[in-house]
């Protein structure tokens, strides 16, 4: 790894975390919206972007977990959780079908995740949360991320190959 994608990699981390702390008053909890995952969808740019966006949802989420506003030691499991469907986004997110289908399936996990750790810390149903959660990651991967990921890709997506 050259030293452009490692600077990369920071920043893109750095970013996640700055949007995290910013608005982690709704970046936590059954209605949540964590607008540092717009950053997910970049990840069909390069490895950079799947590094960072990593590093900075594990450091984000420790923070969350020694504060106490995080879901317990699953929110610290997550970055792992998430990094299957990370995966396929970086893999097959280039192409515009892809980055749809790769970005609901992250979307979906996410769901399912973070419901199953309110259920299991709370005893909230998932039938309740999971709509809620869905929805608020549908803002930040969807309508924030898929469309700055194009605009970026447009743009500038040379400088990150």
């Amino acid at each position: 790894m050259n030293v452009k994608k490692i600077c990369l990699t920071f920043m893109v981390a750095a970013a996640y975390m700055a949007l995290g702390f910013i608005f982690q008053s709704i970046a936590f909890g059954a209605i949540q919206i964590r607008i540092a995952d717009a950053l997910y969808p970049l990840i069909s740019l390069g490895s950079s972007f799947l590094l960072g966006t990593f590093l900075g949802h594990l450091i984000f989420n420790t923070y969350g977990f020694t504060t106490g506003i995080a879901l317990g030691i699953g929110d610290l499991a997550s970055p792992f959780i998430f990094l299957i469907p990370k995966l396929l986004i970086w893999k097959f997110g280039k192409f515009k079908k892809g980055l749809i289908a790769t970005t609901l399936l992250h979307t979906i996990t996410v769901t399912l995740w973070v419901s199953y750790l309110l259920q299991s810390m709370f005893g909230v149903p998932q039938i309740i949360t999971a709509p809620t959660i869905f929805a608020g990651e549908a803002i930040a991967e969807a309508v924030v991320g898929i469309p700055l990921t194009v605009a970026i890709k447009n743009r500038i997506g040379k400088w990150f190959k």
